[in-house]
């Protein structure tokens, strides 16, 4: 995609286990600099069941790991369809989905997300970007590949920013 506009809807949870992120952004290249508009924004919290099972996550075998991927695969899926439609999303470039971290050692060169599997996109129908984390971490980064590109893209007139 080389484009000058971009239609995106961008999902992540993250370890506070509050719930799944979801927000429509349209980015627009204008004179040279990125622009963005948030159109939609929401937080769908975690039912109990999701946060005991998220947060236990860390200590599941590897199979118990797969078949929990599996399913939030799915979740993210049908969250993201229910934002989709409650917004009456048309055109959409992409879906970014972060994901959920289940481990995190960028230290050790190790990142684990789950929601991320293929079928992500074959359950939406949708281009879908993830995983973002783990090639990063591999390179030696922190696993937020992302933040810097986009802190220098969209907030160009500040020396930093504090996430």
């Amino acid at each position: 995609m080389n484009k000058r506009n971009y239609h995106i809807v961008g999902v992540m949870s993250g370890t506070s286990l509050d719930g799944i992120d979801l927000a429509e952004i349209v980015f627009d290249l204008i004179e040279g600099h990125w622009h963005f508009e948030i159109r939609a924004a929401t937080t769908v919290p975690y039912s109990s069941y999701w946060k005991n099972t998220l947060r236990k996550a860390i200590d599941f075998s590897r199979e118990k790991l797969e078949r929990l991927d599996f399913k939030y695969t799915e979740k993210l899926s049908e969250e993201i369809s229910r934002f989709i439609k409650k917004h009456n999303i048309l055109e959409i470039d992409a879906i970014c989905s972060h994901g959920h971290t289940v481990f995190h050692r960028p230290e050790n060169g190790f990142t684990h997300q789950i929601g991320n599997l293929p079928r992500i996109a074959k359950l939406l129908g949708q281009t879908v970007v993830c995983d973002f984390r783990v090639q990063d971490v591999k390179i030696g980064g922190q696993g937020a590949p992302l933040v810097p590109m986009g802190d220098r893209l969209l907030f160009p007139d500040y020396d930093y920013c504090l996430n």
